[in-house]
């Protein structure tokens, strides 16, 4: 079963804020690149899920 949820994460780069959707269904933890909203700089996100919730998200430098 599929588990999509939208949360709000702050580029480590430059600080703005952006949202992004995380598949809370994942065998945590999982990490993924996205790029920033404003900035387009990699930001490395390391999702911990359990049991269909999204409890922590981990943000950081992709160089980091």
């Amino acid at each position: 079963m599929e588990c999509m949820k939208t949360v709000q994460i702050q580029c480590p780069y430059c600080g703005a804020l952006n949202e992004t959707l995380i598949d809370c269904s994942i065998e945590p933890p999982e990490e993924y690149v996205e790029d920033c909203e404003v900035c387009c700089s990699p930001i490395l996100l390391v999702v911990h899920s359990v049991d269909g919730e999204v409890p922590a998200i981990e943000v950081h430098r992709e160089n980091e």
